[in-house]
C-alpha cells in the first residue's frame, strides 16, 4: 500500500498511519558559540578585499585564479552568492567561506572565525 498523502516519511509499509513525532529537546548548538552565516561579508566586498581584479558585467565576474599559476582570468565568481569556479584548475565552492578556506588552507571553524562569522566561545 502506498501513502497517498504525499509524505510517507516514517510510515510503516503496512499502510497504518505514522506515529506522531514529539518536538526535539536538543539544542541547536551543543557547545558555546557557533557559525552565523549572516555575519559573513558580502561577496562583492569580500572579493575586492582579496585584491581580485573583477572583470565583466552581470553577476558573474572573471578574475585571475589564486589557486594556481594563472595568466588569463579563469576564475569566475558570483557577486550575489559568493559562488566560484575556476575553468582551469577546477577549484569551486558556494560562498566566501569556502573560498577563504581553500585559499588559505583553513578549517571551517578557523575560516569562519577570521571572517567574523563564528559567534561565542572558542571551543
Amino acid at each position: 500500500m502506498h501513502n497517498t498523502t504525499g509524505n510517507n516519511k516514517g510510515a510503516p509499509r503496512n499502510g497504518t498511519p505514522p506515529t506522531p513525532r514529539r518536538n526535539s529537546t536538543k539544542t541547536r548548538w551543543n557547545y558555546k558559540g557557533g557559525f552565523d552565516r549572516a555575519r559573513l561579508p558580502h561577496p562583492s566586498e569580500y572579493f575586492v578585499q582579496q585584491r581580485l581584479k573583477l572583470i565583466g558585467g552581470g553577476e558573474w565576474k572573471n578574475t585571475i585564479c589564486p589557486f594556481h599559476t594563472d595568466t588569463k582570468p579563469s576564475l569566475r565568481v558570483r557577486l550575489d552568492t559568493g559562488g566560484f569556479r575556476c575553468m582551469v584548475c577546477g577549484a569551486h565552492g558556494g560562498d566566501v567561506l569556502a573560498f577563504h578556506q581553500q585559499r588559505y588552507g583553513l578549517t571551517f571553524k578557523a575560516a569562519a572565525q577570521q571572517l567574523g562569522a563564528w559567534v561565542g566561545g572558542a571551543r
